[in-house]
Formats: structure tokens, sequence, C-alpha cells
């Protein structure tokens, strides 16, 4: 399959560049992968980064889709509506997995995990932004506040 580069708007690259991170953290989870340089290796370290990632980076990620993106969004089509929903039902599902996550997590534990945060990242960015980048008008998305890194 032949995939074109999908052009962002400006207001919707940082989270795009978030999710190029939360990718590789997809990737470290999975259990078929071969291990990241500078990444832990182990099951104990790989549960302590992905807790630490959700804390510092995911929470704020999740927290601005829901307070700024959605509400700004969600009204212009229906699909965006449904849309919306299932990104904000996938957040609440990540974030508790990662919750969940303790000392006795198994390597299946964290492969289901990275499987589930590399779906919903691939959502994201070839279905939920690009729909919103159809049905949204460019003076709603370029007056959406700035994604603080």
């Amino acid at each position: 399959m032949d995939r074109k580069p999908l052009k962002r708007h400006p207001a919707l690259v940082p989270l795009s560049r978030q999710h190029h991170k939360g990718l590789i953290l997809a990737q470290l989870l999975k259990s078929d992968v071969p291990d990241y340089k500078g990444l832990p290796t182990d099951m104990p370290g790989k549960v302590a980064f992905v807790k630490k990632e959700l804390e510092e980076r995911l929470s704020r990620h999740f927290d601005w889709e829901a307070t700024v993106l959605i509400p700004a969004t969600r009204a212009y089509h229906e699909q965006l509506q449904a849309m919306s929903d299932q990104v904000q039902a996938e957040h609440r599902q990540i974030s508790a997995r990662i919750q969940q996550l303790s000392d006795t997590a198994t390597p299946d534990d964290l492969d289901q995990l990275g499987r589930l945060l590399e779906q919903h990242i691939r959502f994201e960015e070839r279905v939920w932004f690009a729909a919103i980048q159809r049905e949204v008008p460019e003076t709603v998305l370029s007056q959406l506040p700035p994604l603080e890194a």
C-alpha cells in the first residue's frame, strides 16, 4: 500500500510529534520488537518507564485533547462526535492499564498495552486528525491554544 505523508495543520503538529514518542513507547512495550538503545530492557524497568511517561507526558497530552481539541472540534460533524467519544474511551483505557501495572506484570501485559497504544495513535493520526482537518474550519484550528511541551 502506497501511503503519502500526511500533512498536518500547524495546530496538530505538536500532537503528532508527541505521537511519534508514543509510538516508540508502544514499540518498547511490545514483545516482538528488539530493545531500544538507552531504554529499559527488563520488566521492572519497562513498567517504571511507562508509569513515568503517563505521569510526565501522556496525561498532559490526553488532557489537552480532552479539554481543548475535542470541545473545539466535535460539533462540526457527526463522525467527529463518535471519534471524540472513541478517543476519550481509549485514553481512559490506556491510563487505567498503565496505572494497573505492577511488579507482577507479564511480557504479555506489556505487549497488549503496547499494541493498544499503537492502535490508538494510528487511529488519531490517520483517521481522527484527517477528519478534523477535513471538517473543522481553518479559523477554529488556528485559534486553538498551543499544546505545552
